[in-house]
């Protein structure tokens, strides 16, 4: 079974219930907020005192406390009983998470700086065609294509942006047919384009002018009354305007960005069956270089600049695009980028620029992103003929355990020959 998920765009017809969609947003960040209060209140007298009761942590217990906060609340009872539950367990998980990983303690919700969210699970929501009937709200219009009409939807999530609402329905869908033509593509990603290994190179949209338009916004309201929790100071309402003129720019931008991966990752998954691309470790390349007092960094500017390009470009969201619509084979990106394809020679001063590759052995000159796709497609022909080879290599060894009366193991999808003995 596959989850894949479908975002639409709600239209209440009338203004309760788009009031009514606010007040639910509103609920899960309240309950939320005081259950995650009432639980660190718990385990504070339980350090102190081990004979106090242990703070409830877990769905099944947070729901119940729910159905009785319910019944004090009356205008919890106007609301729909079930998406509003469904928060508690998110924050069920995030207590689990938080002890057996020790990351720490879930965080509050704030009116001002989250984005708040209200699951409808199964049987609370029902899917049509150009509607989406919520319990207690009614029949909403959305506008949007289902690919998975034939599948059955399992939970709808209801965001507002920019005084816009947003639906995301989930779907499970037990099979998801790929292209099966064996073909294979090597991307190289960088920043604001990909080369690929047929020689070509697909530059995303050019986002200066918004991006400048947002830094406008935010420097508007640095200058304005902003929202302080210690102080209890209110945003003005001048504050509030610039926010929302920056979340919609910002809003554009990542619609922009979102569609250009989606047509591109759609244009590569319809001609090629693999895709392989570097194993990179995003969070550990964006990472500051702002360095300590006794060790300050070194250029940090142009390494801010560079991890601001690096997420705007959306390697990741290109990368889970890329998982779901094709097959995805990750390598390592060591020598990539100095490494000739031609005649495998490594060495520094192959790179003599950004763009430019001129191997100082065989005298090969091109691009420096498309030779790196080249040898990202090699490392990845590699990866798909020995785990061919390994299935064959494991189909025999099945057969002869079989004949010799032994249970047959189930052949890894990638490995090693010694892993397999």
């Amino acid at each position: 079974m596959y989850n894949r998920s479908i975002r639409y765009r709600l239209y209440p017809m009338t203004l309760d219930k788009a009031n009514l969609l606010k007040q639910c947003l509103g609920a899960t960040r309240y309950v939320w907020n005081y259950f995650l209060a009432e639980n660190q209140r718990m385990m504070e007298a339980y350090r102190a005192d081990p004979s106090n009761s242990r703070p409830n942590t877990t769905f099944f217990s947070l729901g119940k406390e729910f159905t009785q906060l319910r019944r004090t609340k009356d205008w919890l009872g106007a609301l729909p009983f079930a998406p509003i539950r469904y928060v508690l367990k998110y924050q069920a998980d995030a207590w689990q998470q938080c002890f057996r990983s020790g990351k720490g303690f879930p965080k509050f919700k704030s009116r001002w700086y989250d984005t708040d969210s209200v699951t409808f699970p199964a049987g609370s929501f029902k899917l049509n065609d150009r509607s989406l009937h919520l319990a207690k709200i009614g029949q909403v219009v959305i506008s949007g294509n289902n690919p998975y009409a034939n599948s059955e939807p399992v939970s709808v999530v209801i965001r507002e942006e920019c005084r816009k609402f947003y639906a995301t329905v989930c779907h499970g869908v037990k099979h998801v047919d790929h292209n099966q033509n064996s073909e294979v593509l090597g991307i190289d990603r960088n920043v604001g384009q990909f080369a690929t290994s047929e020689g070509e190179i697909r530059y995303l949209p050019d986002l200066s002018k918004l991006e400048s338009r947002r830094r406008r916004y935010q420097r508007m309201m640095a200058r304005r009354r902003r929202p302080n929790r210690k102080k209890e100071i209110k945003p003005s309402h001048r504050y509030l305007k610039a926010k929302q003129l920056a979340a919609k720019t910002s809003r554009k931008i990542a619609h922009i960005r979102n569609d250009w991966q989606h047509q591109e990752s759609r244009r590569i998954a319809d001609h090629f069956q693999f895709v392989v691309i570097e194993s990179l470790n995003t969070q550990g390349m964006t990472r500051s270089a702002k360095g300590t007092i006794e060790q300050p960094g070194k250029q940090v500017r142009a390494k801010s600049g560079l991890n601001r390009s690096i997420l705007a470009t959306g390697w990741s969201s290109f990368k889970l695009k890329l998982a779901y619509k094709a097959e995805l084979i990750e390598v390592e990106p060591k020598h990539t980028s100095q490494k000739c394809h031609l005649c495998g020679h490594i060495e520094k001063e192959n790179r003599k620029t950004r763009t430019k590759f001129e191997c100082v052995r065989c005298g090969y000159s091109g691009n420096a992103d498309i030779n790196a796709a080249l040898n990202i497609l090699a490392l990845g022909q590699s990866t798909v003929l020995q785990d061919y080879f390994l299935r064959i290599y494991a189909i025999l060894n099945n057969f002869g355990r079989f004949c010799r009366g032994g249970s047959a193991p189930r052949p890894p999808k990638y490995g090693t020959f010694a892993q397999i003995r």
